[in-house]
């Protein structure tokens, strides 16, 4: 693992013949693969990025995001992303949807969505109900990665849904809504742990949602 600073060269993955995907932190330049920010070296199959514990999200071509709805016209609908513009997404690049099915969105509601472009996104489906947050996203990575046992290990101890974003948004959904400020907070706590300390922060949260359960 190597910490690039801007203007360093990364080298090409070799491996693969496959195009390669830029993803956050880096910028293609006469062929050539620069970083813009500091940060740590990540790659995952043809895809490479920059680490950066950052909440301002730069919207990369493959990335799964969640998205808050804040308006529409016409055939589009304005979404939120946490990036410096709002995206679009047409009502057509939804899963399942027809002129005569049409996706019935409103301004506040929470989707699933993929970018397609720096612009434009696809959408994969409506979350509904639950609560949404905002982590960084080096956190949202971690939480992604395989080999990460927050959610794992959270998960003996609480039945619940996670959608988690590349844009640092997170959505959870459980039966109770104590259930839910635990796990959030579960999330929040563990961003600054080590991978060998998470089994005992995890356990040491839900023995306090216990107790405060147990007395209420």
């Amino acid at each position: 693992m190597s910490v690039y600073l801007p203007g360093d060269h990364i080298d090409s993955p070799s491996s693969s013949d496959a195009k390669i995907i830029v993803g956050y932190g880096i910028d293609l330049q006469n062929d050539q693969l620069v970083t813009v920010q500091p940060g740590l070296l990540r790659t995952s199959e043809n895809k490479v990025w920059i680490s950066v514990h950052s909440k301002r999200y730069i919207p990369t071509e493959g990335d799964h995001v969640i998205g808050v709805i804040v308006g529409k016209a016409g055939d589009f609908f304005r979404v939120e992303i946490g990036a410096a513009e709002y995206s679009v997404v047409c009502f057509t690049k939804f899963e399942g949807a027809t002129k005569r099915n049409r996706p019935n969105l409103k301004t506040g509601d929470i989707i699933y969505a993929c970018v397609d472009d720096e612009a434009k996104a696809r959408g994969m489906g409506q979350l509904h109900g639950g609560f949404l947050f905002k982590t960084s996203l080096n956190h949202a990575r971690r939480l992604l990665s395989p080999t990460c046992q927050i959610l794992p290990t959270t998960g003996r101890f609480f039945k619940f849904e996670i959608t988690i974003g590349m844009n640092g948004k997170i959505w959870i959904k459980a039966q109770y809504s104590n259930e839910i400020i635990a796990i959030y907070n579960i999330i929040k706590a563990s961003e600054n742990v080590g991978e060998g300390e998470i089994v005992d922060l995890v356990a040491d949260l839900h023995a306090r949602f216990r107790g405060i359960h147990s007395d209420s």
